[in-house]
């Protein structure tokens, strides 16, 4: 009995092998034919390339608010309190004409954006998803950047990357 299922097996293993093998020679070569592209060259017209100027133009109009510059970039870590707290404080100088601001952080854990009314950005940890905890971390320094909004969709170019102090 033994036997028999021995030689069953030995059987049943020679033809998966067997089969595997015939499967694997006779698939089929697969040649692709490459045709060669050819070098396209495009010459907008003189009414095409006036109409890019103008829309570039109106774009750089609706830039007229002047570039914030950021004044103070830090995150405390307050060891004096139980639980530890981390703040996050960010003040730039005011944009004459600016009704609002957009704060964009990008730390390790990502790039984040915020906006606010005020020439300044206060928060403690905990108080919302923009300010996870301290950001201080040995592969990416955390840095900030600011950009003015203001009226009839009028806004500033970002100001300089600044990056964050972080005090333990």
């Amino acid at each position: 009995m033994r036997k028999k299922r021995r030689i069953v097996t030995l059987v049943l293993t020679l033809l998966l092998v067997c089969s595997m093998t015939a499967q694997a020679g006779f698939t089929p070569r697969y040649d692709v034919d490459m045709t060669e592209i050819p070098d396209i060259h495009v010459e907008l017209s003189d009414e095409l390339k006036e109409a890019v100027n103008q829309a570039a133009q109106k774009q750089i109009e609706k830039m007229i608010l002047d570039n914030p510059e950021i004044i103070n970039a830090t995150c405390w870590h307050c060891r004096y309190f139980y639980p530890y707290i981390n703040n996050l404080i960010i003040s730039w100088e005011s944009v004459e004409g600016a009704t609002s601001y957009k704060v964009e952080v990008t730390d390790a854990s990502g790039t984040r954006t915020k906006e606010v009314t005020k020439n300044y950005l206060i928060l403690t940890e905990g108080e919302d998803d923009f300010f996870p905890g301290c950001m201080d971390t040995e592969d990416v320094r955390p840095i900030v950047r600011v950009r003015a909004y203001g009226e009839e969709e009028t806004y500033s170019p970002w100001s300089d990357a600044v990056e964050i102090s972080c005090y333990k």
